[in-house]
């Protein structure tokens, strides 16, 4: 095992840790540590991704259950538009990316670096609204707009679907917003959606032609896992508002990363 495995595990842990304690984010974190740590094609650790955060969610999904935190009447109204859509994205769309999305002037832009792209850009969404949101645990009164919130779930579905992540950090001021749901019950209901998304999402991906590491999947989803009890045991002693602007930094950290890596290696 060389320094950069030895990294990439810790890495395993730190996503199950965040994972654990803002109830999303995690699959952003993941698919860098793939690539960059293990040498994994972006689309296949896209894959990797959306198994490994419907496990690691799954624990703190049947956490939330059994607290009565889940807001089944919002879980519906996005949880089913949201999986067909990523289940859409990963069955029929990402197996036909072509290898070369377009070429302008000699310069390719390929399917892994499309790929990696449109996650720079989730990173830099999720990034601005963890930095920008003051009060992210206070409700404000909302109509329930089901509409809306399924439409949104289509929207964020289909786009999640592409970078292999069940959207979490979205998730939350959907159901707030829109299903007029309470912080609380909106971190539970997003547990449950993620492992749900990231679930159907790979079943999607069965069907196509990616061959799967189990040793190592399991392997990093061992370390994840025990983030994400790390993660249940760290939240009571942080703030969550510092934790989710600083979280924000590291995510512009990560995304500038990425593109100097794009940009410098092609």
């Amino acid at each position: 095992m060389d320094i950069l495995q030895v990294f990439g595990y810790l890495g395993a842990i730190l996503t199950g840790v965040i994972l654990g304690l803002m109830g999303g984010g995690g699959a952003l974190i993941s698919i860098p540590i793939l690539v960059y740590l293990f040498h994994i094609e972006a689309s296949v650790a896209t894959s990797y991704s959306l198994f490994l955060i419907a496990i690691t969610a799954s624990s703190g999904a049947w956490q939330n259950i059994r607290k009565k935190q889940v807001d089944y009447n919002a879980a519906l109204y996005y949880g089913i538009p949201s999986v067909i859509s990523i289940y859409a994205v990963r069955r029929w769309l990402m197996p036909n990316l072509p290898k070369i999305i377009f070429t302008i002037h000699g310069y390719a832009l390929h399917k892994n670096m499309f790929i990696l792209i449109i996650l720079v850009i989730v990173m830099i969404m999720a990034a601005y609204k963890m930095i920008t949101s003051n009060n992210p645990e206070q409700n404000e009164t909302h109509q329930v707009n089901h509409l809306e919130l399924s439409t949104f779930a289509i929207l964020i579905g289909s786009f999640m679907g592409i970078v292999g992540g069940g959207g979490g950090f979205l998730m939350v001021p959907a159901l707030v917003h829109f299903a007029n749901t309470p912080v609380k019950k909106a971190v539970g209901t997003s547990l449950v959606l993620v492992a749900v998304n990231s679930f159907i999402g790979f079943l999607g991906d069965l069907g196509s032609d990616i061959a799967i590491n189990w040793l190592f999947f399991f392997t990093f989803l061992f370390f994840s896992v025990a983030g994400v009890f790390i993660g249940h045991y760290l939240v009571a002693y942080i703030h969550s508002n510092k934790l989710r602007k600083y979280f924000g930094f590291f995510l512009i950290v990560v995304a500038i990363f990425i593109v100097i890596k794009e940009f410098t290696t092609h």
